[in-house]
């Protein structure tokens, strides 16, 4: 029963850390909640997709797309959180992590099958955030996938400060979906609150998943 939890030179193994930001220590709850969001973007995943995890971060949610796709590329605009993932996860042979712009992809155009995008949109102004999903778009295959997740704006006033403080601009399901809308052919947007992802009414959402195809 010891082996379960050391490596094999006998070390205890590291289970979790921290994920975008937030640490298990100090919040499991939300901790948690972030990962259920990538699990619902590996779910829907097809096993010989190339995904791009764009906005990756620590890169515990690439780590989890890499284990329902034949590859993910993690890209993060920090150069030395890029690193720290190149090391972390070195040893995952489908899985690469590189540095990027998420508003100018034009080196990546036409790579990628399913583009993930979580918790990233509403760091960035209205104007840019346009920009991203046009580059987003572009990086897909002609039948390519973006699955896309921000907070529903009318949940703010019960969020965290690290929320308000970070986020540039949020959206209520009418922006959301119009926006999503200007750049892909077929939106959906479902309803989100904790690991529940359904059709509820948007206005109770605490988070919108949006999947949209070209």
């Amino acid at each position: 029963m010891q082996r379960l939890f050391r490596d094999r030179s006998g070390s205890i193994k590291e289970m979790v850390n921290t994920f975008e930001g937030i640490s298990f220590q100090e919040s499991p709850l939300d901790f948690f909640i972030l990962l259920a969001r990538y699990k619902f973007a590996a779910r829907i995943l097809d096993g010989n997709d190339t995904v791009l995890d764009a906005g990756c971060g620590h890169g515990l949610g690439s780590v989890m797309l890499s284990k329902f796709a034949r590859s993910v590329t993690g890209l993060d605009a920090d150069h030395e959180l890029v690193k720290y993932c190149q090391n972390t996860y070195a040893r995952i042979q489908n899985l690469s992590f590189t540095q990027g712009d998420l508003r100018n992809l034009s080196g990546l155009k036409g790579q990628f099958d399913t583009i993930v995008c979580l918790d990233v949109i509403e760091h960035f102004g209205l104007e840019d955030a346009q920009v991203v999903l046009d580059s987003l778009s572009g990086a897909l295959t002609s039948r390519g996938m973006l699955v896309i997740g921000t907070p529903n704006a009318r949940s703010q006033e019960f969020g965290s400060d690290r929320r308000r403080q970070t986020h540039v601009f949020e959206y209520d399901y009418p922006t959301f979906r119009a926006m999503l809308g200007a750049c892909f052919k077929r939106v959906i947007v479902l309803s989100m609150t904790d690991e529940l992802v359904s059709t509820g009414f948007s206005e109770l959402a605490w988070y919108f998943m949006g999947t949209c195809f070209k």
